[in-house]
């Protein structure tokens, strides 16, 4: 996944502030958005997740 400079600096500081790793908190992000109430919503996050990132699921 690519980031912009700016996008990487915001990612740290939030992971900074829960006293993770960025990449530990980009798993907790990807998980919640697809472990969501029920499986549509869980197809709809997984859709969403591959516009956003196209290369990650390549």
């Amino acid at each position: 996944m690519l980031l912009t400079e700016e996008e990487f600096e915001l990612l740290r500081t939030e992971a900074e502030k829960r006293e993770l790793s960025a990449s530990e908190l980009l798993r907790t992000c990807f998980r919640n958005e697809i472990f969501r109430s029920d499986s549509y919503q869980r197809l709809e996050a997984l859709r969403e997740l591959t516009r956003i990132y196209p290369e990650a699921s390549a």
